[in-house]
C-alpha cells in the first residue's frame, strides 16, 4: 500500500514539474546505429501502413558517458505498425535512458516493412534478435520496454520461442493484454471501405481484436515460461488534445471505461504480472521521457530484490451499453451523399465522429426541422487504428428527436465510418446488456430495456466476418429485444477468430425510432 502511495504521489508531481534531463535536451545526442541485419522486407498481413524500414534490422544507442554500475541493457520495442525510430524522436525514451546511465538497443520488427504482423511472427523474430543483442552486450541482463502491442509480442518471445534465458525483465507502456475495442471496430463490416482504402486490414490488428486476445491469454497465462520474467505494466487514461488522433479513439473507448485513447486501462492489465499506475497518460505521451522517473524504479533487479508481486484483481470497467450508432460506406467522386439516422427525444446530448480516407470538399448535419451544423473540426490521424484517416466531430446538445442526417461530398474516390454517441440518463438507456467479449465461451447474449422500448418493434441484423477479411460468413435477422448468437456461431469453423457487427433498430415507448450497434469479436475454439 506505501509503494503505491508514492507511486501515486510521483505520478502528481510529473504533473508537476519536468524532470532535469528533460529540460536539458542533448541537442547533440546522435541516432542509435544499426548493428544487426535484417530480413527482406515484410510480406506479412494485407495491410500498407506506409513503413518502409527492413524487419529485423537492430540498433544500438549512444554509451552514455556516465554508465550505471551493473544496468541492463533496455531493449526497446515498438507497437503495432510502428518503427524503432518512435523511440528517439524528440522527447523520446532513448534520450531520457541515455542521460540516466543506461545502454540501449532498438529493434524493427515486421511491421516497419510495411504490414502488420500478429504475435507469433513478431515474437519469433523478436526472440531471435534478443540472442543476438544479447550476445552483442557479452550476455548483460536485458530489460525490454514494451510499447502497446510491442508488450504482446514480448510476451510471445519468452514465452514460446524463448526468449525468457535472456531477459530480466519487462515494461509494458499501454500494451492490450486483453485487446482492444478500437481493433473490433477497425475490422467491423462498417469500417470495410475505409480499413481498405487505408490499408489497415493488417494481421496485427486482428490480432488485438478482444476476442482473439483472450484466447490468447487462455493460452500464454499458464505457460511455464510466459511469467518467469516478471512483467510490470503502465496504463494512461488521457485522451490527448481535443480532436486529436487519440481523441476520437478516447471518444469511441469511452463506452468501455478509462482509456487512452487506442487502449482501455483494464485492458493494460496483465493477469500474473504487476500493475505499477494508471497515469494521465494518453497513448502517444506514454511513450515519451516524462514517463522514464516511474520506469527506473522498475528497471533494476537490485532495487527490489524480494519484489514477487501478483496483480490478480478481477477486470473492473464499464459494461458496454451500446448507446452508440456506426455506420460506413463509400463515397463516390463528386457525388453528394446523405446517411440518415434517428436519434430519440431521450437523448440528452449526440457525440458524432466521423472518419474519411481523404479529406471531404463538403460535410455537415442537418436536424429534421432542416437546420444545418456545420462540421468544422477536422484532425488527421496520425496513428492508431485508423492512422491515415481524417477526423471530424461535432457535439449537439439536447438534439430534436427525429430523423437527423448527415451530407458529405468528396472530389475523389473515398469511404467513411460515421460513429454516433447517445448521451442519456440511465433510466432512459435502450439496452441492459451488450454482448461483450466472452472470451472463448462463445456466449453473446442481450437484451433490450423492456421499460424503454416496444419489445415487438426490435429487429436486430447481425453480421459476422471472419478477422481480417470483408466479405460476410453469415448474416441474419431476429426479431424480439433479445437473443444469444451461440448456435449461429456453433455452425462456422473452429480455430478461426471472427468480428461480429450488430445492428439494432426499434422503437420507443412513445413511438420514436432508434438505432444502435454493437461490434465485438470472438475466437472459437475446437
Amino acid at each position: 500500500m506505501a509503494k503505491r502511495l508514492f507511486i501515486s504521489l510521483l505520478i502528481g508531481l510529473l504533473l508537476l514539474t519536468t524532470p532535469s534531463y528533460v529540460m536539458a535536451q542533448s541537442q547533440n545526442l546522435p541516432n542509435p546505429k544499426k548493428v544487426g541485419e535484417g530480413t527482406e522486407q515484410s510480406v506479412l498481413g494485407k495491410g500498407d501502413n506506409g513503413n518502409n524500414e527492413t524487419p529485423g534490422e537492430w540498433f544500438v544507442g549512444e554509451s552514455p558517458s556516465n554508465p550505471l554500475p551493473n544496468a541492463p541493457v533496455l531493449l526497446f520495442v515498438p507497437g503495432l505498425n510502428n518503427v524503432a525510430q518512435i523511440f528517439w524522436e524528440e522527447d523520446g525514451l532513448y534520450e531520457a535512458a541515455y542521460e540516466s546511465g543506461y545502454e540501449t538497443a532498438f529493434i524493427q520488427l515486421y511491421d516497419a516493412g510495411g504490414a502488420s504482423a500478429d504475435m507469433w511472427d513478431n515474437g519469433k523474430l523478436l526472440a531471435e534478435k534478443i540472442e543476438e543483442i544479447s550476445a552483442h552486450f557479452q550476455g548483460k541482463p536485458i530489460t525490454i520496454i514494451a510499447y502497446s502491442k510491442g508488450g504482446v509480442d514480448t510476451q510471445a518471445a519468452v514465452a514460446y520461442y524463448g526468449a525468457w534465458q535472456y531477459v530480466d525483465r519487462t515494461l509494458t507502456l499501454s500494451s492490450p493484454h486483453h485487446g482492444s475495442e478500437l481493433a473490433d471496430l477497425a475490422n467491423s463490416n462498417w469500417a470495410g471501405w475505409l480499413a481498405e482504402l487505408l490499408g489497415l486490414r493488417g494481421e496485427g490488428t486482428a490480432a488485438v481484436e478482444t476476442g482473439y486476445m483472450e484466447y490468447f491469454r487462455s493460452l500464454t497465462d499458464e505457460k511455464p515460461y510466459a511469467y518467469v520474467n516478471d512483467f510490470y505494466t503502465f496504463g494512461g487514461t488521457d485522451w490527448g488534445s481535443m480532436f486529436s488522433s487519440t481523441w476520437f479513439g478516447g471518444m469511441y473507448l469511452s463506452n468501455y471505461g478509462d482509456n487512452d485513447g487506442v487502449v482501455t486501462a483494464v485492458s493494460t492489465r496483465l493477469p500474473k504480472g504487476e500493475e505499477v499506475a494508471i497515469g494521465n497518460w494518453n497513448h502517444t505521451s506514454i511513450r515519451s521521457n516524462v514517463l522514464f522517473p516511474v520506469l527506473e524504479d522498475y528497471i533494476f533487479t537490485e532495487s527490489q530484490p524480494n519484489k514477487r508481486y501478483s496483480f490478480n484483481t478481477a477486470l473492473e470497467g464499464k459494461s458496454a451499453t451500446a448507446e452508440q450508432y456506426v455506420y460506413g460506406s463509400r463515397l463516390e467522386k463528386n457525388k453528394h451523399e446523405k446517411h440518415a439516422f434517428p436519434i430519440e427525444e431521450t437523448v440528452d446530448k449526440v457525440n458524432i465522429q466521423l472518419y474519411t480516407a481523404s479529406p471531404l470538399g463538403e460535410v455537415q448535419l442537418v436536424d429534421p426541422n432542416g437546420k444545418s451544423y456545420p462540421v468544422t473540426q477536422v484532425a488527421k490521424q496520425n496513428g492508431g487504428f485508423f492512422a491515415g484517416a481524417t477526423g471530424y466531430s461535432i457535439q449537439v446538445n439536447h438534439p430534436v428527436s427525429g430523423e437527423w442526417s448527415l451530407k458529405m461530398l468528396s472530389d475523389q474516390k473515398n469511404a467513411y465510418l460515421l460513429q454516433g454517441q447517445f448521451d442519456k440518463a440511465t433510466k432512459h438507456q435502450i439496452l441492459l446488456e451488450a454482448p461483450l467479449n466472452r472470451g472463448v465461451t462463445n456466449e453473446l447474449p442481450w437484451k433490450t430495456n423492456d421499460a424503454q422500448v416496444k419489445d415487438e418493434s426490435i429487429e436486430t441484423v447481425y453480421t459476422i466476418v471472419e478477422s481480417g477479411e470483408q466479405i460476410p460468413v453469415m448474416t441474419g435477422t431476429i426479431k424480439g429485444g433479445s437473443f444469444n448468437l451461440s448456435k449461429e456461431l456453433s455452425s462456422l469453423k473452429k480455430n478461426q477468430a471472427y468480428n461480429i457487427t450488430i445492428d439494432i433498430k426499434g422503437e420507443t415507448i412513445s413511438g420514436s425510432p432508434f438505432k444502435r450497434t454493437v461490434v465485438d469479436s470472438v475466437y472459437l475454439s475446437e
